[in-house]
């Protein structure tokens, strides 16, 4: 089943459900190769999803 046939990818929510997932790494992958137009030896073979959770202090400040 295709997310992305069920949601808008222009909204924020819906791109992070279809993009932002461990599930969804090879949509990730096919799709930063697509709109990056890599190929051959530059394709993107691997993506590393990072925490998303903001330290305090760098959040206080994001909004000054």
């Amino acid at each position: 089943m295709h997310l992305s046939r069920f949601l808008d990818p222009k909204n924020d929510v819906a791109f992070k459900k279809i993009f932002g997932s461990e599930k969804n790494k090879d949509i990730l992958i096919h799709f930063l190769n697509d709109i990056l137009l890599f190929e051959g030896n530059r394709e993107i073979t691997e993506v590393e999803f990072l925490g998303t959770i903001l330290d305090a202090d760098i959040a206080s400040k994001k909004n000054q």
